[in-house]
């Protein structure tokens, strides 16, 4: 599910502007000054602030579903080692006529299950051995279509990697908005005469008072300065720690990969 990009996207943009909805009607329903209002304002239900923070939310969930999809497709790649094409058993020596059954069978195992990376390497192998009968030679193939299966998986990584860096450009983006509409905000205040309880002299000047909007204005800058770079550094953690997870078992898979057709064929060839 959602292994097109375009999907990735319209998804998590999708499930952001249903969370921004929630969240504003929350925002807008809370009792004034509770700890539920401020949960909202937090995850952006005061607009058109909260915006930054449905962006975050976005390209998070963006990441959720590219890396969903991504660990989908090695599963579904580790699912070839299941058909058993190359021959486990120590000291078990291939002549070149089990080279090229070996070819012919991975031939028909796609045909059942699809092309797969496994498969892609064992027949550019067998084909390079069938070509120039050496094991030299096919080893340096198995190199090379490694090294382009592996930039071949490190591009699927690109909207991850995209989305993932746009989390903390967004939190700091959102500091920096809500850090500007702060001293707008103190720039624009219109002081109010003070109410004095007493007859004062002429002479004597009036301290000017700032009214509670204005306090309020100047908190609700503040705060959504604050709660998107909160909410851009949870989430961005969390984003991290899975794409750290998926590159691990991406780099794992690839290794293996390699070490089984090494192992199993190459290293086995007996001319």
């Amino acid at each position: 599910m959602f292994a097109n990009k375009n999907l990735q996207i319209i998804a998590g943009l999708g499930i952001a502007f249903v969370i921004a909805a929630l969240m504003a009607l929350g925002y807008h329903t809370a009792p004034s000054g509770s700890s539920l209002e401020t949960f909202f304002f937090a995850l952006g239900g005061k607009m058109p602030a909260g915006i930054i923070q449905a962006a975050t939310i976005a390209c998070f969930f963006i990441c959720l579903f590219g890396i969903h999809a991504l660990s989908q497709r090695i599963q579904q790649e580790e699912g070839a080692y299941m058909a058993k094409l190359l021959p486990e058993a120590e000291q078990y020596v291939l002549y070149p006529e089990d080279v090229a059954r070996i070819k012919l069978e991975t031939i028909d195992a796609e045909k059942r299950m699809g092309p797969r990376l496994l498969t892609d390497l064992i027949k550019q192998a067998t084909t390079k051995f069938r070509a120039e009968s050496s094991t030299g030679e096919t080893l340096s193939m198995v190199e090379t279509v490694s090294e382009m299966q592996r930039k071949s998986l490190e591009k699927e990584f690109w909207l991850i990697s995209t989305c993932q860096t746009l989390i903390p450009t967004f939190g700091f983006l959102g500091t920096v908005w809500g850090m500007a509409s702060a001293i707008l905000s103190m720039g624009q205040t219109k002081p109010v005469m003070a109410a004095a309880t007493t007859a004062t002299p002429a002479a004597t000047p009036v301290a000017p008072a700032v009214s509670s909007t204005d306090i309020q204005a100047l908190i609700d800058s503040m705060g959504s300065a604050f709660f998107t770079t909160i909410l851009a550094i949870i989430l961005g953690i969390v984003v991290s720690i899975l794409v750290k997870r998926l590159e691990t078992r991406v780099e794992d898979f690839q290794t293996g990969m390699k070490r089984y057709v090494v192992e199993n064929l190459v290293n086995r060839i007996h001319k």
